[in-house]
């Protein structure tokens, strides 16, 4: 028997020293592990509701009662109010004393709300926003209606209650406190003495809520109270330098209110302050996306600026070169955030497009001229082109192809108006510089591709089309030159018939360049130069079918047919030949040339 047990009180030992070695093992497990806090346990007949299961009923209810209470807290507010406005219309209470009581009532309501922003209560906004509100409207009536607040107290006050209202949103981070006061500060600025404020007042309360309103945007992004502030900052100094050169309903510009000494100052205080704005706002975003109003506000300040200045002071040569000098600054501004060395170099093609448009507006007044400054706006083209390539940025390649557009656009404007310079070799010389400089913009982009993270390039213009835009240019001031050299040899040694000889002279000129880009398309086997040709063309036969077959005659129009024929016969020879070769290219190689498949692989090796 103790035979057959043997067997089981062995097991029973090996058992034994397993849950031994177990039970060691989780003392050490235990001794290692840190403390924690002991489990609660929830008394089983207990039940737990959580917010999400409290009945619908009672939510509602809650929300309700809380709605009511801040309705019922509105209403006690403005019973205060309207009662003290009441005794002091009926005359029971002293305007001075009353007004004085008004004031202090809204800055303890405006004070309060700052202490319930202490203590997170609901109550803060309607505190705050309901005391600002009442200080606006104090101050606007009382001296709108009764005058008992002298101006420049008035503006004080109203700088006074935005910067606090600011303050408090800094104070506790919220928003709405700074959107409130940004916004009636603005407003109420302008409700005084509409339409006849005084403008120098107006504009710096305007300049400070545009200060306010960049604050605001680093608690709560809302780009629209920048761009509402922007816009009625702008509006009302347009109208300031409209009435100051007389042209608004009949005003000669010598209102006391107007103080013309104080425009170009407050302008540039305000243009300044919005370059600044926009340069810590590129800076602020790091690598992340520049906002649309820090991308704008350099272009649209430097065209409001100088219209603003010229409409003002009827003199655009007065304030050119402040704008030149503006301009380069715009330049190096630009450089510095290039130097920073970040990816697309963001802000870069910010202040250059203000920098050109400022150099567009000013360097005409500087020359006396549309077409004087031409050149050098072609080598400011160039030259931000070639620095786009540097600094990756794709936003300058476009800028720079749309200045080249401007010039091209500017001459034949000039033209159109015989706006041109009295020597007229000096106008050959000014359209051939800019068409060479056009030229070899245009060489330029096309050897160097656009960036590769350029959204423009990625998305819009993704086979750089705009580029043509720049060739066309060089050939339109290309044409102006050749069609103003041919009219200068012809005055001077041809005798007979000049209208018929310079119209036929000018098919002459479109078509032969039509000849010429065909052939440099077919030498350099290039497809864009080959359209430009094609369209070239077509102008060209445009201009001898519709205007030299009805205006012109005799050996002219015969030399005018003849020119046109030989380009069309060329084109159409190079055009079938490219089709061919293109089709050859495009031939597939036969599936069964197996006896050739050593030697191909022999080319592919090589």
């Amino acid at each position: 028997m103790t035979q057959k047990q043997s067997p089981l009180a062995q097991q029973v030992l090996e058992l034994q020293e397993q849950i031994t070695l177990l039970n060691q093992r989780v003392a050490q497990l235990e001794a290692k592990a840190p403390a924690t806090a002991p489990i609660a346990r929830i008394p089983p007949k207990v039940a737990v509701t959580t917010e999400a299961e409290k009945p619908v009923e009672l939510m509602l209810l809650a929300s309700s009662s809380s709605l009511l209470q801040h309705v019922s807290t509105l209403c006690f507010l403005l019973v205060a109010a309207l009662g003290l406005r009441a005794l002091t219309d009926n005359g029971l209470l002293n305007l001075n004393i009353g007004t004085i009581i008004g004031i202090c009532y809204a800055a303890a309501l405006i004070f309060s709300g700052h202490l319930f922003y202490r203590k997170n209560s609901t109550l803060a906004p309607i505190f705050s926003t309901t005391g600002a509100l009442l200080m606006f409207s104090i101050l606007v009536e009382t001296y709108v209606r009764f005058a008992s607040i002298p101006m420049v107290v008035l503006y004080i006050m109203l700088a006074t209650t935005g910067v606090g209202m600011a303050l408090i949103s800094y104070a506790n981070n919220a928003a709405l406190p700074i959107i409130v006061g940004t916004l009636g500060m603005c407003l109420a600025g302008v409700t005084i003495d509409y339409p006849n404020p005084f403008f120098p007042f107006l504009g710096l309360l305007l300049w400070l809520a545009n200060i306010l309103a960049y604050f605001a945007t680093r608690i709560k992004r809302c780009s629209w109270l920048r761009w509402t502030v922007m816009f009625i900052t702008h509006f009302m100094l347009q109208i300031w330098g409209i009435k100051l050169s007389g042209n608004f309903f009949g005003a000669d510009g010598s209102s006391p209110n107007l103080a013309p000494e104080w425009f170009i100052p407050v302008v540039v205080l305000i243009g300044l302050t919005f370059m600044l704005i926009s340069l810590f706002g590129i800076i602020r975003s790091g690598d992340e996306k520049i906002s649309r109003f820090d991308f704008s506000l350099p272009a649209l300040n430097a065209g409001w600026c100088y219209v603003a200045a010229v409409f003002a002071m009827k003199s655009p040569a007065t304030f050119a070169t402040p704008a030149a000098i503006a301009a380069i600054v715009h330049f190096g501004i630009a450089a510095w955030l290039a130097s920073r060395v970040r990816r697309n170099a963001p802000g870069t093609n910010t202040f250059v497009s203000g920098g050109v448009i400022l150099s567009c507006l000013s360097l005409p007044a500087m020359f006396d001229s549309m077409l004087n400054p031409l050149p050098l706006l072609s080598v400011v083209a160039f030259g931000i082109a070639y620095f786009s390539r540097r600094w990756f940025s794709g936003g300058m390649r476009i800028t720079a192809t749309f200045l080249q557009a401007y010039i091209c656009l500017t001459l034949v404007y000039a033209l159109l108006n015989n706006d041109r310079p009295e020597n007229p070799w000096l106008f050959i010389i000014i359209t051939a510089l800019c068409s060479l400089l056009a030229l070899f913009q245009y060489r330029f982009q096309r050897r160097h591709l656009p960036p590769k993270h350029s959204l423009f390039y990625t998305r819009i213009d993704k086979q750089d089309l705009s580029t043509i835009t720049v060739l066309l240019s060089s050939l339109i001031c290309a044409y102006v030159t050749l069609s103003a050299t041919s009219k200068q040899i012809l005055i001077t040694h041809y005798q007979g018939d000049f209208n018929t000889a310079f119209m036929s002279t000018q098919s002459v000129i479109i078509n032969g360049a039509a000849f010429l880009l065909m052939i440099i398309a077919i030498k350099k086997r290039n497809k864009e130069l080959l359209n430009v040709s094609v369209l070239v063309t077509l102008i060209g036969g445009c201009k001898v079918f519709l205007i030299d077959m009805i205006q012109i005659s005799g050996i002219w129009l015969v030399v005018s047919i003849f020119v046109f024929a030989i380009t069309a016969f060329v084109e159409s020879v190079a055009l079938s030949s490219w089709q061919s070769q293109t089709n050859s290219l495009k031939k597939p190689e036969r599936p069964d040339a197996s006896a050739h498949d050593s030697d191909k692989k022999s080319e592919l090796v090589t």
